[in-house]
């Protein structure tokens, strides 16, 4: 298993992977509503978001073995929150090709209210943020989430920065095991599913 920095050309990867991986995530339920749509367009969604958003701020990683990505771990590196509004305006060109105006509209309010709930319970003290973590479903249980978490948190040790992360109660024990403890609730609107903020000093 090796763990390294991604790069841009493997964003197409690295969304496909986590397509796989969040196929039935309630929260991605919860934003998209319809299974049909969300694997229509939520690929190319993502790899317009990991290329746009997450990639160009550093401190993404992607695990794997023998040239197959894994796991993808898309994390935010402290100072590093804001995006260019250029970059948000080609990423949302990119869901409403591949969306369409109605659903693309629905899509929208549903990231604007996930993005205005969690930033709301956001720690102000600068940190690492692990925005998604994910492992294609062919590899789940065999330790590639571990090992991305375990890349990252080493260097937080290293430089002495805390790491914070949204997820459901579901997971909320495995990543206890890397130290991070639940510090808030977050319900999020119109019905969808509650997450929890997990901090790790």
């Amino acid at each position: 298993m090796r763990v390294r920095d991604a790069v841009r050309v493997e964003a197409a990867t690295m969304a496909e992977v986590l397509v796989r991986a969040f196929d039935s995530d309630p929260v991605m339920q919860w934003m998209f509503g319809d299974a049909e749509q969300r694997r229509r367009v939520y690929p190319r969604m993502m790899a317009a978001l990991i290329k746009l958003s997450y990639l160009h701020r550093g401190g993404c990683q992607v695990a794997g073995a023998d040239g197959v990505t894994m796991g993808v771990a898309l994390w935010v590196p402290p100072g590093r929150e804001k995006v260019a509004l250029w970059r948000q305006l080609i990423a949302g060109a990119a869901m409403l090709a591949s969306a369409g105006p109605r659903q693309f509209f629905q899509i929208s309010r549903r990231g604007a209210q996930l993005e205005a709930t969690t930033k709301a319970a956001h720690p102000r003290e600068p940190h690492w943020y692990l925005a998604v973590l994910g492992t294609d479903p062919r590899a789940q249980g065999t330790g590639v989430g571990g090992a991305l978490l375990r890349s990252r948190l080493a260097e937080c040790e290293r430089d002495g920065a805390p790491a914070y992360l949204e997820c459901l109660e579901s997971n909320v024990q495995y990543y206890e095991r890397f130290g991070f403890e639940v510090i808030s609730d977050i319900p999020l609107p119109d019905g969808g599913p509650t997450l929890h903020g997990m901090w790790r000093p």
